[in-house]
């Protein structure tokens, strides 16, 4: 195995923090942007969200590439293209250009992120790989904490201004082309067996079933997530608080408790098995969003966040590895894009699962609705991981 430096490591945590940047750094400037570009807010909001359903679309081809050619050249093209694609908007004023460079921007979010994923799980291993998976969740807290701050200042001179953020892509290709080395071939030579006596991906989910968890997993964690972010501005505003910096910090704290939880990963790693922290994060899902339903004190908000982002800080690092040590090293590409076109997809899918429970039974069943799906799949899941 390629023994990785620490120079390697800060440029894999720094291009991790890129993929929760492509979306948070633009938000606070949605406002100017509808009238500079003289569109609509849903128009406008499009321009977020484009990049995200790119993510879940390009994933498992980026996977199938780096399966393929290796991890390095697509990790750092992806750099480049970030910075290049993101940075556009710096000069564009045309609503369908700057949509295309959010699909290519969409593009290279999807071969950073797998790209990193694959890269710490060919050059750490055991209790090494657990901490720096865990490093690298923290780092993506970090992000989605600054950078909507970094897009605020920049936005107060231009609604242009925070697009040059994304330009940080290309001077961290140049490091990571001198810093992290090419560790797919010689990952999948320790497997001791070629990838034509591997057999494909279908037969490695036949015979490895419980790799539905970390997926399922990983799909409803990021539904939970958007639930938050898309119903939480009404349900403080039932106690008075309707100021936007103050809503930001109800959602910035699910983040920063995520966050702080992913540091510790490897601890809680070295004492809990993969089944304990399945079950541990239903159980506090459940409890969590059972316990908001039935909110009486703006304190209960806060603790209902804290248990679903203990989980969920648990949960990020633990399926990415999990599901590494479940696959020959020669598949790892592909099978942990789908943990990212999983997440996205569940972002995607929580306002269009869950308005509906609102609209029809009010704010508070959505919460109820998934406390109960967590307490059931806390049993079924009890079930399935004793086998």
């Amino acid at each position: 195995m390629v023994k990785p430096g620490k120079a390697s490591l800060w440029v894999i945590l720094a291009s991790a923090t890129l993929t929760v940047m492509a979306g948070s750094v633009i938000s606070p400037v949605l406002n100017l942007m509808t009238e500079g570009l003289g569109v609509g807010a849903g128009s406008a909001r499009i321009i977020i969200t484009t990049h995200g359903i790119m993510i879940a679309i390009c994933s498992p081809g980026i996977g199938l590439l780096i399966d393929r050619i290796g991890v390095r050249r697509p990790f750092i093209l992806g750099l480049i293209l970030y910075g290049l694609a993101g940075g556009s908007g710096l000069i564009i004023d045309d609503y369908w250009l700057l949509i295309t460079s959010r699909i290519l921007l969409g593009i290279s979010v999807a071969a950073i992120f797998t790209s990193i994923t694959v890269i710490i799980l060919n050059l750490y291993t055991g209790d090494e790989r657990n901490k720096v998976m865990g490093w690298r969740g923290g780092s993506n807290s970090i992000g989605g904490i600054s950078y909507p701050l970094l897009g605020g200042f920049l936005g107060t001179f231009s609604w242009h201004l925070p697009f040059a953020a994304y330009l940080i892509g290309i001077p961290l290709a140049f490091l990571a082309l001198i810093t992290v080395p090419e560790s797919q071939k010689s990952a999948v030579r320790q497997t001791g067996s070629p990838i034509s006596k591997q057999g494909s991906i279908f037969r490695i989910i036949k015979n490895t079933p419980v790799l539905f968890i970390p997926y399922v997993l990983i799909f409803l964690g990021n539904i939970l997530l958007y639930a938050f972010v898309v119903f939480l501005p009404k349900l403080v505003e039932q106690f008075g608080i309707t100021n936007p910096f103050y809503v930001g910090i109800f959602i910035s704290a699910v983040g920063f408790v995520g966050g702080t939880t992913s540091l510790m990963y490897g601890r809680i790693r070295a004492r809990l098995s993969y089944r304990a922290i399945v079950l541990s994060a239903l159980a506090l899902w459940a409890a969590g969003f059972t316990i908001i339903s039935q909110v009486f004190a703006i304190w209960v908000i806060f603790f209902s966040i804290a248990l679903f982002g203990v989980g969920m800080g648990m949960v990020m690092p633990a399926v990415l590895v999990w599901v590494g040590e479940l696959v020959p090293a020669s598949f790892r590409g592909r099978m942990t894009s789908y943990i990212t076109t999983f997440s996205y997809t569940g972002q995607f899918l929580s306002p269009i699962i869950l308005n509906p429970i609102a609209s029809s039974l009010g704010l508070y069943a959505p919460f109820l609705a998934i406390g109960a799906t967590c307490a059931l799949l806390f049993i079924l899941f009890l079930v399935l991981l004793r086998r």
